[in-house]
């Protein structure tokens, strides 16, 4: 995110000339103390202290940390409720225990190895951990390093790639001065930064419902040529949570070089973007589910995926800010990009693009590992998943809303086998080897029928008024597509694992609701548009504004105008 420094921080906004004099006292934004500190014993007025000065300067004399923590405490408070922002991958699993040992190693620098080799080496251990959940092969040795975010760890592996094939072109003396790598439009932005910052043509294919808005691996001929330096290869796309298939994408490179022995570009390799699906395959899916969905060599057991990354902080369930990269072996990580480094009093070896950053993540991620183990990240996730795809049934069978309102475009409520809706619910959980392997997430929109009964209402309504109920839930247009899917919006709800089953019961019924509203004040309004210019029209459009604004009522007759004086007004009660 970037931030200016602009006209308005140079000059805030205040309500009132700031006074000191006593009747204005309590109508400070900051309590009275804040103006009046202590300085050898005697209290000093300061002007520098008051509210607006101390949003954008450096004050000159600081504040009591208690009133400083006050201050900061109660602004933070205007933030969405986390467990409420349905649009956040951020799984963050955190005990006391997690908390109390992320404090002891707070202050810890993870590229310091000579200072804290204990914290080095609780990373290698969670090296060596990833390498066996992503199958590497027992003659391997996998290499990586932890990273800043899945976004840094991207940018890592398309490097690599890149002057791996540099190295193949100038042995075969051609230039090396048109690089590009694939990836499908479904990509997540750090995709395409690694491409503009480090040159490299990004060549996105288009999506299409067919391919379940992932990677259409037909459109694949249209895209490679000898100076493709990779393809990157989403296990769990942020639209739809589907899984791209490496085998598939595997299979169309090799008809493409079959076709092309002249090419001194050989054996394209694949970089597999795990940032969500990094952690859930390995805990969540056995290898026939995978390769029921053409997608059972999806990790280092695929001989052209070289290296993998994925989000610690997602569903890894650590503190944000981690990410984790893995190379296949060190043949896959050109020695010109590792930095030997002495100065810390002992010898280090680097790759990266952040030098210094915070160690305790790395300790989170260790100690997740080894208090839930394969049984503890299994459960969560089967739990989410059942939650997600019960939440889908529940769109699906709503009989609260018209009949065929919404339609899923996630698939992880669909039988592999027929590509059908269970008649039960609870057959996702007695049987959840039976249903599509995906991220627990439901990508849902409005159906076509409903549009036609409905023209006029903005799916969008859905997200803007769930928001009066706390709910994050965001509607964004599909990805470029070649069969104008990309002109449709969806709803998206990640389901992490504090989504309990009756909290998504909650956000259905809310869903139900907004969309209940959004048809009665559409109603309303066409019933009256023919007179929408007259007196009465206007008031029906204050109705209709006042009723999208207002909490939820039952439905009610009017009541008779003789009626009303009986009434109490209740207007100014609490």
């Amino acid at each position: 995110m970037l931030h200016k420094h602009t006209r308005y921080q140079k000059h805030p906004r205040t309500l009132v000339e700031r006074h000191h004099s006593e009747e204005l006292e309590d109508t400070a934004l900051l309590p009275e103390q804040l103006n009046k500190l202590q300085v050898s014993g005697a209290p000093v007025e300061d002007p520098s202290e008051h509210a607006e000065h101390l949003h954008y300067n450096v004050p000159q004399r600081g504040v009591p940390e208690q009133r400083a923590y006050e201050l900061i405490h109660n602004e933070l408070t205007l933030d969405g409720n986390p467990h409420l922002n349905l649009a956040s991958f951020v799984n963050t699993s955190s005990t006391e225990l997690a908390r109390k040992l992320i404090m002891e190693n707070v202050n810890k620098n993870l590229a310091d190895n000579d200072e804290y080799p204990q914290l080095i080496e609780l990373t290698q251990r969670c090296i060596s951990m990833i390498s066996q959940m992503w199958k590497c092969d027992e003659r391997d040795e996998p290499i990586g390093c932890a990273t800043t975010g899945s976004s840094e760890a991207i940018m890592l592996g398309g490097l690599a790639m890149k002057k791996r094939w540099e190295g193949r072109m100038r042995a075969a003396g051609k230039s090396t001065a048109r690089p590009n790598i694939i990836m499908s439009s479904a990509c997540q932005v750090a995709l395409e930064k690694f491409a503009r910052y480090f040159e490299v043509e990004a060549r996105e294919v288009p999506v299409s419902s067919e391919s379940h808005h992932s990677l259409d691996t037909r459109n694949l001929w249209d895209f490679v040529d000898e100076n493709t330096i990779g393809i990157f290869v989403i296990l769990g796309t942020t639209y739809t949570g589907h899984f791209e298939s490496i085998e598939n994408v595997s299979d169309v490179l090799s008809e493409i070089e079959a076709q092309h022995p002249d090419w001194a570009n050989k054996d394209i390799p694949i970089h597999v973007d795990g940032a969500s699906g990094g952690f859930v395959v390995p805990f969540s899916f056995t290898d026939e589910q995978m390769a029921k969905t053409n997608n059972s060599r999806w990790g280092f057991h695929h001989p052209r995926v070289v290296s993998m990354n994925t989000s610690g902080h997602k569903f890894g369930l650590t503190t944000p800010g981690l990410g984790w990269v893995l190379w296949k072996s060190e043949h896959y990580l050109p020695e010109e990009l590792r930095f030997k480094l002495k100065y810390l009093g002992g010898v280090e070896e680097t790759f990266g693009l952040n030098f210094s950053r915070p160690g305790f993540q790395v300790v989170h991620q260790y100690y997740n590992f080894i208090s839930l183990g394969y049984q503890g990240y299994s459960s969560r996730f089967a739990r989410s998943l059942f939650v997600a795809r019960s939440f889908s049934f529940g769109l699906l069978h709503s009989e609260v809303v018209p009949e065929g309102a919404f339609e899923v475009v996630s698939s992880i409520h669909l039988r592999i086998s027929d590509g059908r809706v269970p008649q039960h619910a609870h057959e996702y959980w007695e049987h959840p080897d039976q249903y599509t392997p995906g991220v627990p997430l439901v990508a849902f929109k409005l159906s076509e029928k409903f549009h036609k009964q409905y023209p006029e209402i903005p799916q969008s309504m859905i997200s803007g008024m769930l928001r009066s109920r706390g709910w994050i839930m965001p509607n964004y247009p599909l990805p470029h597509s070649t069969d104008g899917s990309d002109k449709l919006e969806v709803l998206r709800v990640v389901f992490r694992s504090e989504m309990s089953l009756d909290l998504a019961l909650m956000l259905l019924q809310d869903v139900e609701a907004v969309l209940n509203k959004a048809i009665k004040s559409y109603n309303t309004l066409t019933h009256h548009v023919q007179n929408l210019h007259s007196v009465d029209g206007r008031t029906e459009i204050y109705k209709l504004l006042s009723a999208l604004s207002s909490p939820d009522t039952e439905d009610t007759e009017p009541e008779p105008e003789e009626h009303k004086h009986l009434k109490k007004n209740y207007r100014g009660t609490c």
